[in-house]
């Protein structure tokens, strides 16, 4: 059991108060919960705002990054294939003709 910290009687978990841990009756005689100044939720929302503002930055440059990277491998992979393509064309042309393949 722990105490009321309004009266200090002893109060089992159950009957307690989640946010001030009072007991019933300090409770009905209108014990204040904690609450957070004005003050506390700015620095709260600063801190949030100067976190996730970093990463967001983060995640923004690294996204450029690879938005980059599949423009230069689509770039390697049309010229892959115009490349097979002439061979293709090559080989087919130096063939002879009973070797042909029908298109």
């Amino acid at each position: 059991m722990t105490k009321c910290p309004q009266c200090g009687k002893d109060v089992s978990f159950f009957e307690r108060d989640l946010i001030t841990g009072t007991c019933p009756a300090c409770r009905g005689i209108g014990a204040r919960p904690a609450t957070l100044g004005c003050g506390t939720l700015l620095l709260i929302g600063l801190v949030v705002w100067l976190v996730v503002g970093s990463k967001v930055n983060r995640v923004r440059d690294e996204v450029t990054e690879l938005r980059s990277e599949v423009a230069e491998l689509k770039r390697a992979v049309e010229q892959e294939t115009a490349e097979l393509r002439a061979l293709r064309e090559a080989i087919e042309a130096s063939a002879p003709p009973t070797t042909r393949r029908p298109e």
